[in-house]
């Protein structure tokens, strides 16, 4: 699958709109198709260089809303075609 995100990589300071792919869910993951996300305080910091990333790229944007298109192995809080919000990764 294919989506679009804003990616910041490695020592540049300006977001990029790129197309990336997209793995199905693995064990304990959730496929999420987004409906509206934003840049958060920790983006901005990412950009600063106040947060070290120490790999390639970066997609912000991590709190959002959208719908649930697809679960992992071992998830079972949420089902697909449900709608979900506030998204954190790690």
């Amino acid at each position: 699958m294919q989506t679009r995100g804003a990616v910041l990589r490695k020592g540049s300071a300006q977001w990029e709109i790129e197309t990336l792919e997209l793995d199905e869910p693995k064990s304990g993951e959730v496929l999420v198709r987004i409906a509206a996300a934003g840049p958060c305080h920790s983006d901005h910091h990412a950009v600063a260089g106040d947060i070290p990333r120490d790999y390639y790229r970066f997609c912000g944007g991590h709190e959002g809303a959208g719908i649930v298109e697809a679960v992992g192995p071992g998830v079972a809080r949420v089902q697909p075609r449900r709608p979900c919000r506030r998204l954190i990764h790690p």
